[in-house]
């Protein structure tokens, strides 16, 4: 027929091949090679241990992120010709970003789920630390910080709420009292593992290219982390964190953990320099004093939890654990004390201040306005806990004058009472922190 289009042989329809016996081979099996998406894998439960050691060890990581660059300053400052304030800002930015956005970084968390955010945390403190690790001028040196700063936010905020999603009761309370412990972690461990490459040159790259390499394989981990399940409702709306915002319980538990992260942080950042110039000692025995003391506050930390699972009231570990925070932290200052003393005080201090710790975090999950708001909680409190971090240390610098004794001790005694007096005392609030349900195990 004239005018038809002729088809190609390739283009025929071709019958299926047949067997023997007539029959048509069945199709052959299609490969499935798509990837699955972040929150379908999992092989841990949640609120198993694993996931809670896990999580913890990316609460420890992320401290690093910003104490990565204290022992090694000195080189970098050299390197990019850095004054003592720029050089304070490469060690601030990456909390900066959290004392800035935690809130906005908890909705977040609220809205997309926590194990994408720890996800993405990873690869921004992975990029970050690449950034640093081949910058070449202070600019591109900044940028790196402030990605990892992103991370930073991401992994801290992000941690804390999976870990208050995923138990209930007095593994929950444990749980959070751990947690408190991981800043104080992971600052021994960084300035120990980073020290030795402070004074040799380009060797401080290292302390960011090594810790790039420790990010890409908590990313790989976080693939393997509980996801969501169909009773986790997310944040819907930018107005959720107004929930949270116009309530009073999570503001009582910040400005708790405010004052706590001022004084101790104020204290522990101020010590080698008070002990060297008050006592005369060399600074590496001041800075072994603040070591000893730092594993007190770990001690602390980790004992709230296990004291409100063996049934003591939180507010017996609350005053009590105050009580010998306001001894150590006067005790320190007074003129009459020599230094021997001081390292007693000093411990009992962070004793005192690590329970409160830990214990302020057991707070938070019965503070936050409903469980699908547990992140912009925490967000909360986390950006209260950096605004202490970065104001407490000025603070307690700037009273080292003749006669300063009696401003710290002041600064002692008001930051103390009010990190005990504002927590949420009330059975109500330790009633809304058993919510969720305690997961098999």
């Amino acid at each position: 027929m004239r005018g038809a289009v002729r088809r190609s042989p390739a283009l025929v329809d071709r019958p299926r091949a047949r067997t023997r016996a007539g029959r048509e081979h069945p199709p052959p099996p299609r490969l499935d090679l798509t990837f699955p998406r972040i929150g379908v894998i999992s092989m841990m439960r949640p609120g198993s241990w694993p996931s809670l050691i896990l999580l913890y060890l990316y609460g420890v990581v992320a401290t690093s992120l910003v104490t990565q660059s204290v022992p090694v300053i000195a080189d970098m400052a050299k390197q990019f010709a850095l004054g003592s304030a720029a050089s304070g800002w490469v060690i601030s930015v990456p909390s900066l970003v959290t004392a800035i956005a935690a809130v906005f970084g908890g909705w977040l968390i609220d809205r997309v789920g926590d194990k994408r955010v720890i996800f993405a945390g990873s690869l921004f403190a992975l990029a970050g630390n690449v950034i640093v690790f081949f910058s070449h001028t202070g600019g591109v040196l900044f940028t790196g910080r402030l990605v990892e700063g992103v991370g930073y936010l991401s992994l801290t905020v992000g941690a804390v709420t999976m870990m208050m999603r995923t138990t209930s009761g007095p593994r929950r309370a444990v749980a959070l009292g751990v947690w408190a412990s991981h800043t104080a972690v992971g600052v021994g461990l960084t300035l120990t593992i980073i020290a030795p490459l402070a004074g040799h040159g380009q060797a401080w790259r290292w302390a960011f290219g090594g810790h790039a390499v420790l990010m890409a394989l908590l990313a790989i981990a976080a693939v393997f982390l509980p996801g969501r399940t169909e009773n986790d409702a997310p944040a819907r709306k930018l107005a959720d964190i107004w929930a949270v915002l116009k309530s009073l319980p999570p503001y009582r538990v910040a400005l708790a953990s405010g004052f706590s992260a001022f004084i101790q942080t104020g204290i522990m950042n101020a010590l080698t320099v008070y002990l060297t110039a008050s006592f005369g000692v060399s600074v590496k025995t001041a800075a072994g004093v603040g070591t000893i003391a730092e594993v007190f506050v770990v001690v602390g930390s980790l004992s709230a939890g296990y004291l409100l699972k063996a049934g003591v009231r939180a507010r017996r570990i609350g005053v009590t654990a105050g009580v010998i925070t306001l001894a150590g932290g006067v005790a320190l200052y007074l003129p009459a004390t020599g230094f021997a003393g001081a390292c007693v005080a000093v411990c009992v201090f962070s004793l005192g201040i690590g329970t409160v710790n830990g214990l302020i975090w057991t707070f938070v999950p019965g503070a936050a306005p409903s469980t699908e708001t547990l992140g912009a909680t925490s967000g909360l409190v986390s950006q209260a806990t950096y605004l202490g971090v970065l104001l407490g240390p000025p603070a307690i610098f700037a009273s080292f004058f003749d006669g300063g004794w009696v401003i710290r001790l002041v600064l002692v005694i008001v930051a103390v009472v009010l990190q005990v007096v504002l927590l949420p005392f009330a059975a109500a609030a330790r009633t809304r922190a058993a919510r969720t349900p305690e997961p098999s195990v």
